[in-house]
């Protein structure tokens, strides 16, 4: 285990547990054309945590890494689609986080799309990959 995984395990953990903790929050960023927003987020969520869990244990290490870059993969047209479609995610008068597609895209959107290499970089070294 490098200093790395860890840091690798809790990036995708932590997340994981909030897509049971605030669903309303992870459904909302999950597209529209996504038939079924509750199995995609409780789907990614699970997978997160045990990927993320499976991180820690040698045995398991690879098999997970690999799972998380599929996963992150998976989930990249969600933000891809949140920037095309200017996608603010935020709470509406009863709290729930609601999905709200604007009319000039939000630069932050867009911010976010090359992070997805820099989560892909932190797997490959979290879980050893290229050894």
């Amino acid at each position: 285990m490098n200093k790395l995984t860890p840091l690798a395990a809790a990036a995708f953990v932590l997340p994981g547990i909030g897509h049971f903790a605030k669903p309303d929050f992870f459904e909302a960023v999950v597209p529209d054309w996504f038939p079924d927003k509750s199995l995609a987020n409780q789907a990614s969520g699970a997978a997160e945590i045990a990927f993320g869990l499976g991180l820690l244990w040698p045995r398991t290490r690879k098999l997970s890494g690999w799972g998380l870059l599929g996963l992150t993969a998976a989930v990249f047209p969600a933000n891809i689609d949140m920037a095309i479609n200017g996608v603010e995610i935020r709470k509406d008068d009863s709290g729930r986080f609601q999905r709200y597609p604007g009319e000039v895209p939000d630069a932050r959107n867009w911010i976010r799309l090359p992070f997805q290499a820099v989560f892909a970089a932190l797997i490959w070294r979290g879980a050893e990959l290229g050894t």
